[in-house]
């Protein structure tokens, strides 16, 4: 069995300044990504509004151009257009709902986990 090295106390204390000096480094860095993870959810919000913004735009697209081929091929003028359109934005609006809904809950969940981590700290 081979002795333990014992390390001088100098080294000792050499090792502990630079885990001290690598720690301050980390806090740092952590520091100045805060301002990135802040963007980051600004432009989670604005991919939000594209989204939803496209979606009632999808639906009241789809649903007027689908009302006006019917019309043209049923010879019902303006009554399928209109119909459809009406169903397309309700679509649309549907599917906005959904999207806010969702992403309220992912909000919530997140909040919920933040506050059981805070919790479990103290």
């Amino acid at each position: 069995m081979k002795p333990k090295n014992h390390q001088p106390a100098s080294d000792r204390q050499d090792k502990r300044d630079r885990l001290s000096a690598l720690e301050s480094d980390i806090s740092e860095i952590r520091k100045r990504r805060q301002p990135v993870q802040e963007n980051r959810a600004n432009a989670s919000m604005l991919g939000l509004a594209w989204r939803l913004t496209i979606e009632m735009l999808v639906g009241i697209g789809v649903g007027g151009y689908l009302g006006w081929w019917l019309d043209q091929a049923m010879g019902t003028k303006p009554i399928m257009m209109l119909v459809l359109l009406i169903l397309g934005m309700a679509a649309g609006l549907l599917n906005s709902v959904r999207t806010v809904s969702e992403m309220r809950r992912k909000l919530d969940e997140k909040d919920l986990s933040a506050q059981n981590g805070s919790e479990d700290e103290e």
